[in-house]
């Protein structure tokens, strides 16, 4: 039984086994096998004796003749894949891990230090009172987007500068501005 139109692991779970490829493979097929079972998408293939082979997780690698078990002295060996993973292009799947680790990386750049106008600082991990604070903010101020982000920045820079200017002003200047006598 085929699905007709649905995607590949559909058919494949409604019990269509027309789409196992039997190894030997081409090495574009090795490439993309290999690639497929690397990047995590699906739990990949794994050695059938394992348990005997404790310090080797024992998840096969593609090779013309089949999957083979890495772990020393293992002979196992699987002469099967799903079509899919053999026809799927390795690009696709490289571009896949590219954008995951983009997002990671923007992450790290999320987690990093940000403006705070609860504490008048820029600091990296903000807690829920951060959080707060800056949702009160916006909804303070009617903003959104882009605007209601610059208009929070710009009045946690006017903070900072002020606290500097109270800390390192003379005294005769700090009185000409009220804003700075608090």
């Amino acid at each position: 039984m085929t699905l007709l139109g649905a995607p590949p692991i559909l058919a494949l779970l409604a019990g269509a086994n027309d789409n196992l490829l039997q190894a030997p493979w081409t090495a574009a097929q090795v490439e993309n096998l290999n690639v497929y079972q690397k990047a995590g998408y699906f739990h990949p293939f794994t050695c059938g004796r394992r348990d005997q082979h404790r310090d080797n997780p024992g998840v096969l690698v593609a090779a013309v003749d089949g999957w083979h078990c890495p772990a020393g002295g293992c002979d196992y060996v699987q002469s099967w894949a799903h079509s899919f993973m053999a026809d799927m292009p390795a690009p696709l799947i490289r571009a896949m891990q590219e954008r995951q680790q983009q997002m990671a990386r923007l992450r790290a750049i999320a987690d990093g230090p940000r403006p705070c106008l609860l504490h008048e600082d820029i600091h990296p991990h903000h807690g829920a009172d951060c959080m707060r604070f800056y949702a009160e903010y916006l909804m303070n101020h009617h903003l959104g987007g882009r605007a209601a982000r610059d208009a929070y920045v710009l009045e946690v820079e006017q903070r900072i500068l002020n606290q500097l200017v109270r800390q390192h002003a003379p005294a005769a200047i700090r009185r000409l501005n009220p804003a700075l006598s608090k």
